[in-house]
């Protein structure tokens, strides 16, 4: 990778790297990156499927080349970019990599939730370095907590935390007792690596290098400026947001977690018709010795993962720029907007699995070889659609129940 495709690396804590004004070009530099990463990445995804991890050297490269401050603040060293580049960078990596792809969108990302605790806990993660990383299970059913002198304590066990293991940090979600008696809220909690576990429970079919392991904590503290109410989180009035006061940052993960997600499935997908077209030009029948490129049956193969695949990309990015406009324009979106980018997520899922399931269909028994690029995006896509938040069979009818005028059913989401 050629030094013009890095993006210089802040220093810890210092005056922001970049201004509205040096967007372009820090968008510009961080999808030719991505981009320039490619090779790199792609022999590495066997070796990514075997660790059930991603490798220490692509890690290593998203730092190297500010990959991971796409949606960091400005005051630790981020970009704090429009939302939109997310989709483009992580579609690139996802091309090369799915599972190198899920851990660096989820681990961007948690620099944008980072932004929403308060100053302190976020100077606990990012005083030492901004390069710092955390985790997350978010599945609050999975642990309690109970009020202490000082704080809360916490014990439980949290299954999928994707790229846990280069982590310093993590943050789980808990029920704890609410603030009137008798009832329960959900919390967030702030943690460090010697406060909890990594188990490695990731032995799975699809999304293998994402090391999506489980973490156990038994009865740690923690301070109470390391806990945020869910309803603090997404009522737009955050402790972070007095001194993170960009735009970016009233961006709801509750309003956008699938369109999140989909730029990893997006861009498999579209690694996987990538690879079928090539290896059909190069490809001739065993039987017949028929030249294959010149079947009608697999040219309609080619186009129909295509449309499909264009198809995903027009509203997802449709939709990101609705999300982006609203945040430059200081405007929250109402139930039935936020509803209906859930259900465009989940449709989008559902047009990449039919992309790459045409072409999977496609590539014939050589398709079957583990070393296969094909097989791998068609597992990593298949793994990527099975998420709840990408969960057609959930999203339908909540969309379809505002639009009726009725509360969705899904917290924090349209009512």
């Amino acid at each position: 990778m050629s030094d013009a495709m890095l993006i210089d690396r802040p220093a810890a804590a210092v005056a922001p790297v970049a201004t509205q004004a040096d967007c372009p070009k820090i968008r510009h530099g961080l999808i030719e990156a991505a981009r320039a990463m490619q090779p790199a990445l792609r022999s590495r995804a066997a070796k990514a499927d075997q660790l059930r991890r991603v490798p220490d050297e692509t890690i290593d490269d998203f730092h190297r080349t500010g990959l991971f401050r796409m949606f960091q603040p400005f005051r630790v060293g981020g970009y704090e970019l429009d939302p939109t580049i997310y989709m483009d960078v992580c579609a690139e990596i996802a091309k090369a990599c799915a599972s190198s792809s899920w851990v660096l969108s989820n681990l961007a990302i948690h620099h944008h939730f980072m932004a929403l605790w308060s100053e302190q806990a976020q100077d606990d993660v990012w005083s030492a370095s901004p390069d710092t990383l955390i985790g997350s299970s978010y599945i609050f059913t999975a642990g309690r907590a109970e009020r202490v002198d000082g704080g809360w304590r916490i014990s439980g066990r949290w299954p999928f935390s994707s790229g846990i293991d280069p982590c310093e940090w993590v943050v789980v979600g808990a029920m704890a007792p609410a603030e009137r008696e008798g009832g329960t809220e959900r919390h967030y909690f702030l943690l460090p690596r010697s406060d909890y576990e990594i188990i490695d429970t990731w032995h799975v079919v699809g999304l293998r290098g994402t090391g999506s392991k489980d973490l156990e904590i038994h009865d740690a503290f923690v301070p109470a400026h390391r806990s945020l109410s869910f309803a603090e989180a997404t009522s737009g009035k955050a402790p972070g947001l007095a001194v993170n006061t960009g735009p970016l940052f009233r961006m709801s993960m509750q309003a956008t977690g699938g369109l999140t997600l989909m730029a990893t499935l997006y861009g498999s997908a579209r690694g996987a018709v990538d690879e079928y077209v090539a290896g059909i030009r190069a490809r001739t029948g065993r039987v017949t010795g028929t030249d294959l490129s010149t079947l009608s049956s697999v040219q309609t193969r080619i186009a129909e993962a295509e449309a499909a695949l264009d198809a995903a990309d027009t509203i997802l990015r449709a939709n990101w720029s609705k999300v982006s406009h609203a945040l430059n324009e200081g405007r929250e979106l109402d139930a039935q907007r936020v509803m209906q980018l859930k259900r465009d997520a989940a449709w989008c899922a559902r047009l990449c699995v039919d992309a790459v399931d045409t072409v999977f269909a496609g590539s014939g028994g050589g398709g079957l070889f583990e070393g296969s690029a094909v097989q791998r995006h068609w597992r990593d896509v298949h793994a990527a659609a099975a998420q709840f938040g990408l969960q057609w069979d959930v999203w339908a009818p909540a969309y379809g129940r505002v639009r009726l005028g009725l509360a969705s059913g899904m917290p924090g989401v349209g009512g």
